[in-house]
């Protein structure tokens, strides 16, 4: 409906701005008054006749997803606006990028409250149609070729996905069962399928939508994507489209843990692409000389403990890995926001040649080094929780090689941002940076998303950890 009209109006700057934002503000009110009407973990909320179900899992990341996109379409009005004033693309393109916005958030939310599996991948392969548009806007070739190899890269992995649920669909018909791939359906039915075909299903479902998540190897497309897109889509794609990928592989979980002999096989596919991803990204950090390919390879970070701790396993394991969910999507956004002022004030995305933040916007700077160390795991974000959760997790398993990764790897990502963060915050000025200063609305993104991520590091809500623990039934109860 919101497309619709910012098709309609598409030649009112103002108007489609404010229709996106009024889209972007319904879709979180509905979820809030969806989740409202009880316990979710006892009486999901179906509707669309039985298309659409919610759930305490789906609510948690349908709430992350809704919240972000929300920060992220106020945060880019003031962002497009500026560069339409620099010429680096005319208004008139303005109506196609909140266009193609709201309906990547559908594509989303259709992710997050499907009923089943099919529309789960169906959802998946939606996002990579209309994200691959939004991360080549630009039209330079650079951007058009990011898009191409995020296009590629996805489709093959979302193609695997498929095979996983033919594999699936094909177990169920060998138990004699009806190939119906609703939840209730398959975690009804999932012990009365042969471990061989749950174990590969599993297998390519997790690898399939891994690739979209950003694991290790199959995630070369993010940082290209993330590094010319528009910063705000960046954002975008490493807050919520990430973790929507983990939604969907999460999702599944149940089918192999809640089976007799199985359960191991996940637990290691999680610890070896986890493991994988946090020290390949961990190392690469500090070779990236682009700040927007360093965030993106922090995402691969972050996607990797999360996998970990789903690894992990148990009511702990998987606290951590819902906990730093939540915690990364404020995070990473914060940083990418941050990032996007001080390439309108710089002119570049360059690391070395963005020094000085703090002498020309004194707390711009110094929220920028601490968001960058926050996302390493920092006191006082979430992150630190999340990781120090996941070592007890861990300890309590007697998964120490966990613990050894761990420690080591996100100490050398601390490392990394805080020295190459510290640089461009407090280091002389080299270039002259121009007069720009970011709108009110931009600032509220900021001190917003900025405020959240310290109450839920230092606060760590009772609301956040209940819906969190809510999140977690649902996954265990089988």
């Amino acid at each position: 409906m919101f497309v619709a009209a910012i098709l309609l109006f598409r030649k009112n700057l103002q108007v489609v701005e404010g229709l996106a934002m009024a889209g972007g503000l319904l879709s979180l009110i509905s979820l809030l008054v969806s989740g409202m009407t009880g316990s979710l973990s006892t009486q999901p909320v179906s509707g669309l006749f039985g298309f659409l179900y919610l759930d305490s899992l789906g609510f948690l990341f349908t709430l992350v997803t809704t919240a972000i996109t929300l920060f992220v379409i106020v945060y880019s009005r003031g962002y497009l606006r500026e560069e339409i004033r620099e010429g680096i693309f005319k208004e008139e393109r303005v109506w196609s990028y909140y266009a193609l916005l709201l309906a990547f958030l559908s594509c989303m939310i259709l992710v997050t409250l499907a009923s089943d599996f099919l529309m789960i991948w169906a959802g998946l392969e939606a996002t990579t149609l209309t994200s691959v548009f939004l991360i080549s806007f630009y039209g330079t070739k650079d951007s058009v070729e990011a898009a191409w190899k995020y296009f590629v890269i996805c489709s093959l992995g979302i193609t695997l996905a498929l095979v996983g649920l033919m594999i699936l669909g094909y177990g169920l018909q060998q138990a004699g069962l009806p190939v119906n791939f609703s939840f209730s359906n398959v975690l009804a039915s999932s012990h009365q399928i042969l471990p061989i075909y749950l174990k590969l299903a599993f297998a390519f479902i997790f690898v399939g939508y891994g690739t979209k998540m950003g694991l290790v190897p199959l995630h070369e497309w993010l940082p290209d994507a993330h590094g010319q897109a528009p910063t705000p889509v960046s954002a975008l794609l490493s807050g919520v489209l990430l973790v929507t990928a983990f939604y969907a592989i999460l999702r599944a979980y149940p089918i192999l843990f809640g089976s007799v002999g199985t359960s191991s096989f996940g637990s290691l596919l999680f610890l070896t692409f986890g493991a994988i991803s946090l020290i390949l990204a961990s190392l690469r950090l500090f070779s990236q000389t682009n700040y927007k390919r360093l965030l993106a390879y922090s995402s691969v970070e972050n996607m990797g403990i999360i996998a970990l701790a789903v690894g992990v396993g148990g009511p702990l394991g998987l606290f951590a890995a819902l906990f730093h969910v939540v915690s990364h999507s404020i995070a990473k956004p914060l940083a990418f926001f941050l990032g996007g002022i001080l390439n309108q004030v710089y002119g570049t995305k360059e690391i070395s040649k963005i020094t000085g933040v703090s002498s020309v916007m004194p707390a711009i700077g110094k929220v920028f080094v601490l968001a960058n160390i926050g996302l390493a795991g920092s006191i006082p974000f979430g992150t630190f929780i999340s990781e120090i959760v996941l070592v007890a997790a861990a300890l309590a398993t007697g998964n120490y090689l966990v613990v050894l990764l761990l420690v080591v790897f996100t100490t050398i990502a601390f490392g990394t941002f805080l020295f190459r963060s510290s640089r461009m915050a407090f280091g002389p000025i080299l270039q002259k940076p121009k007069k720009y200063r970011p709108d009110s609305l931009t600032l509220a993104c900021v001190w917003g998303l900025f405020a959240l991520a310290i109450v839920l590091g230092l606060l760590a809500p009772t609301l956040i950890a209940n819906l969190v623990n809510a999140a977690i039934a649902v996954l265990i109860k089988v």
